[in-house]
Formats: structure tokens, C-alpha cells, sequence
């Protein structure tokens, strides 16, 4: 059976969707401006991600080592759903429905509204 804390264990993905609906606040420079101000920008990226364009378009991310790491321990979470029963899966998602929102998940409620309206 699921509890609450095993699923809140595996929400730590919603935090992290959190963070990448954040990433439209970062700073945005070019390849060329990258380059030519390296310490500057990895400097910032410590602070929020950097994202590099190159001719217009996005080609990378920077950001810190710590919230790479934190990412990527989310990521290994979330796979772990991929290996739940129909049963378990069924559990968590109606523990989910009855869940109350955080308040950081409610900071994003603008984003289904946006989808909705878009038509997406």
C-alpha cells in the first residue's frame, strides 16, 4: 500500500518541474557572448540557468553543479515508477487526486491555464 510518505518521496519531481517552470526568469546570451565572458556567466549560472543560443536558437543549458545533481536524483525517482504494479500505480494516482497542492505546485497552476487556453 502506498503511504504518504513513499509517495511524497516520488513527487520530488513535481519540485523539479517547479524549478524548470522558473527557467523562462533566466539570463539568455549567445554562444559568441558565452565565450567572450565565461567567468561571468558560469559565475550566474551558479545563481539561476544560463541558457546558450546559437544562431537564435537554444543550444544549452548551464547551471550548477548542485542543481544538476539534485535534477538527476529526481529523474532517478521518477524511474522507478516506470516499475510499479497496475495496482500500486492506480494507489498513487488516486493518493495524488486527494493530495493537497503545495504551494509550490499551486505557483504553476497559471501554466495548465495557459495549455488550456492555448489548446495544447
Amino acid at each position: 500500500m502506498w503511504t504518504w510518505d513513499r509517495t511524497r518521496e516520488k513527487l520530488d519531481f513535481l519540485g523539479m518541474l517547479a524549478n524548470l517552470a522558473n527557467m523562462t526568469a533566466t539570463t539568455k546570451i549567445s554562444a559568441a557572448e558565452f565565450q567572450n565572458n565565461f567567468g561571468r556567466y558560469t559565475d550566474a549560472a551558479k545563481q539561476a540557468p544560463v541558457v546558450v543560443t546559437r544562431y537564435g536558437r537554444d543550444e544549452l543549458v548551464v547551471l550548477s553543479a548542485a542543481e544538476y545533481q539534485r535534477m538527476r536524483a529526481s529523474f532517478r525517482r521518477v524511474v522507478v515508477l516506470n516499475e510499479t504494479t497496475p495496482d500500486e500505480a492506480a494507489e498513487l494516482f488516486q493518493a495524488l487526486a486527494n493530495a493537497p497542492a503545495s504551494p509550490e505546485a499551486q505557483a504553476l497552476d497559471h501554466l495548465m491555464d495557459d495549455a488550456t487556453r492555448s489548446g495544447a
